[in-house]
């Protein structure tokens, strides 16, 4: 037994007595689960994210390796699961890269799978279409990274991005009581051997239900009668409202009152005045008659009395005069 593992010793490869060395990318202490956060169910190594698929298995630190404790231990009394790790890596767009395991070591190896996936376009989601699997490896296994006849799990991709990811998964669908597996180990070299990544297309619509989804041509609109141009509207201006004017109230009439009837009073006449010459009787009879018109009937009535009266005296006076003469 010891021969044969010594001969074991002698038969690593480089790569496998010192997987986290270069050329290596991933940082050494993360490839090497050299410490660990967290706490049972959940106590992951630095640098790495769990994910679960299905089942509630426990993550925890422990010590069965090859290349040295701590390891990682997944592992469920009685259930079964599947689940894993990942860690993001940054590289060069564009160059090849393999991903491997140096240690993937379950109790009961014919119920545990293990596989390896790397994302070109560093996603983390272990279902999404972008990540590239390798294969998954049943049964015996312990140092999975060594040439054949021994198991190699390796999987070959090429960055699309300056992150790739790198994921570990376990498939546990059969328990058979107390079952683990001890990881430990994981690491990314650069390998021009990497064929080109061809990523799965996203689903478009075949053209001919593009066609039958397609709205139909709008029908060609009839040309539009020409629009009469409208002649302006003349803006109305405000139209000032008017002051009411203030009714003149009309000034009473004054109502007349009754002329007094007038006392007629005796005008005496004049002094008969000697003269030389010839009475003018033309102008005393024009001086009665416009005393006539402005005197009122009642008057003129008694001045015509008075006129007798003063006829027969002014006779009797011219009598008078041309005796003396």
């Amino acid at each position: 037994m010891a021969a044969a593992c010594l001969l074991l010793l002698a038969a690593r490869p480089a790569s496998a007595s010192e997987p986290c060395n270069p050329p290596n990318v991933i940082p050494q202490p993360v490839c090497d689960m050299d410490s660990f956060y967290g706490s049972p169910p959940r106590q992951i190594p630095n640098g790495w994210t769990e994910f679960v698929l299905s089942g509630d298995p426990t993550f925890m630190q422990d010590v069965d390796t090859f290349w040295g404790p701590p390891s990682l231990r997944i592992w469920s009394s009685g259930g079964t699961f599947k689940a894993g790790i990942y860690t993001q890596v940054p590289v060069t767009p564009g160059a090849g890269y393999r991903a491997s395991i140096a240690w993937g070591a379950p109790n009961a190896p014919e119920t545990f799978g293990r596989q390896l996936g790397i994302d070109p376009t560093g996603g983390t989601d272990p279902n999404s279409p972008t990540v590239i699997w390798g294969p998954m490896h049943w049964g015996p296994g312990r140092i999975l990274n060594y040439p054949p006849p021994d198991v190699n799990i390796d999987v070959l991709a090429r960055a699309l991005s300056d992150t790739v990811t790198v994921f570990f998964l376990v498939d546990h669908p059969t328990s058979t009581g107390d079952n683990l597996i001890f990881v430990d180990a994981i690491a990314l070299y650069p390998d021009e051997n990497a064929p080109a990544v061809e990523l799965p297309p996203t689903e478009t619509p075949t053209p001919e239900i593009a066609a039958a989804v397609a709205p139909a041509d709008p029908p060609t609109p009839l040309p539009l009668p020409p629009t009469a141009t409208a002649e302006p509207t003349a803006t109305p201006t405000d139209t000032p409202t008017p002051t009411a004017t203030p009714t003149e109230t009309p000034t009473p009439s004054p109502t007349p009152s009754p002329s007094p009837t007038a006392t007629p009073t005796w005008t005496p006449w004049p002094s008969a005045t000697p003269s030389s010459g010839a009475i003018n009787w033309n102008r005393a009879e024009e001086e009665l008659i416009n005393m006539a018109r402005t005197t009122r009937p009642s008057i003129l009535l008694v001045l015509g009395v008075l006129g007798l009266g003063g006829a027969g005296l002014f006779g009797g006076s011219i009598l008078f005069l041309r005796r003396r003469r």
